[in-house]
C-alpha cells in the first residue's frame, strides 16, 4: 500500500480545479533495479561501459573469429541498451512521473510534462491484463504480467496508465473500485427507471442483456455472466457454449457492469 506523497503545484492546481479531494495515494515510475537515487549517476556509468564493453567484445569476435559468434554479445548489448534508455533511472523526466488517486479522481503524467485528470464519476474506464505462461508438458508456469488502464474523459481525451508506474496489481484494483463506488448508484437507478446503458458491445435495461446486433437476452434466461480467459462470459441457461464473449478490454467500467448485471439478475 503506497501513502500519498507532496505532489508539485501543477498538480495542485489540476486537482482543485477538477474538485478531487483529498490525495490517498501516489505511485511512481517502477525500476527495473533498486538504485538510491543518490547512486543514480554511477548506475548510468556502469550501464554506459556494461554496453561499450559489450560492443567493443562483439566487434573483436567479428573481427577476429566469426561474425556468426559476435552476433552474441552485440544483440545482449542492443537489448540492455534499450532496457537502460527506457529505465526511469536513466531518463530523469520518466522518474518523475507520479500517478496521484484521490478521493474523487486522479492526475497522472502522460507524454513529457502533460499532465490528465478526470473525476471517477465522468470517466470511462477500459482496462486489460495480460498474464504471460510457459506451457510445458501440460503444465503452466506464469512467467510475467503486464496491464494497461485506458481513462477517457467527457471530452474525449484520455490517458493509458501502464507498468510504468509500480504496483499495478494494487492501482487498477483501486482505479476499478472507485469508478464503480462513483458510478454504480447513477447508473442503476437509470436502469430501474426504464432506462437503457451502454458498456461497448453490451447494452443493459430491466428487460435484459443486449448485443453489439440488438439481440436481447431477457434476465430469466442469463445463466452466468463472468470473466473467462480475458473475455466477459454471458451464457444462455442451457447452454454450454457462451451466447456472447467480447474481450474484457472492449467492456468499458467492467466493475460497474458486473454489478448491475448481478443485481439485475437477482433481482
Amino acid at each position: 500500500m503506497t501513502v500519498p506523497t507532496s505532489s508539485s503545484p501543477a498538480v495542485n492546481a489540476l486537482a482543485v480545479r477538477h474538485r478531487l479531494g483529498d490525495l490517498e495515494h501516489t505511485f511512481g515510475p517502477k525500476s527495473e533495479v533498486g538504485v538510491q537515487e543518490k547512486y543514480r549517476s554511477l548506475f548510468i556509468v556502469g550501464s554506459l561501459a556494461g554496453i561499450a564493453a559489450l560492443l567493443g567484445g562483439g566487434v573483436l569476435l567479428w573481427a577476429k573469429v566469426h561474425w556468426g559468434v559476435a552476433m552474441v554479445p552485440l544483440w545482449i548489448a542492443v537489448v540492455a541498451g534499450g532496457l537502460v534508455a527506457n529505465s526511469p533511472l536513466f531518463r530523469k523526466g520518466l522518474a518523475a512521473r507520479r500517478l496521484h488517486l484521490y478521493e474523487h479522481g486522479l492526475v497522472v503524467n502522460t507524454t513529457g510534462r502533460r499532465l490528465f485528470a478526470v473525476r471517477w464519476e465522468r470517466t470511462l474506464l477500459y482496462q486489460e491484463t495480460v498474464q504471460e505462461v510457459i506451457n510445458y508438458k501440460g503444465t503452466q508456469t506464469p512467467t510475467g504480467r503486464s496491464h494497461a488502464s485506458v481513462l477517457v474523459a467527457p471530452g474525449g481525451d484520455k490517458a493509458r496508465i501502464t507498468d510504468l508506474y509500480a504496483g499495478s496489481p494494487t492501482w487498477a484494483p483501486m482505479i476499478a473500485e472507485a469508478v464503480a463506488r462513483a458510478q454504480v448508484e447513477k447508473v442503476w437507478k437509470l436502469v430501474r427507471e426504464g432506462g437503457t446503458v451502454g458498456f461497448g458491445p453490451f447494452k443493459l435495461s430491466g428487460a435484459g442483456v443486449a448485443n453489439a446486433s440488438g439481440e436481447i437476452l431477457q434476465w430469466r434466461d442469463v445463466s452466468e455472466v463472468a470473466v473467462r480467459g480475458g473475455m466477459v462470459c454471458v451464457w444462455r441457461a442451457g447452454q454450454t457454449k457462451a451466447w456472447q464473449a467480447p474481450q474484457a478490454q472492449k467492456v468499458p467500467n467492467l466493475l460497474v457492469f458486473l454489478t448491475i448485471v448481478d443485481n439485475l439478475r437477482h433481482q
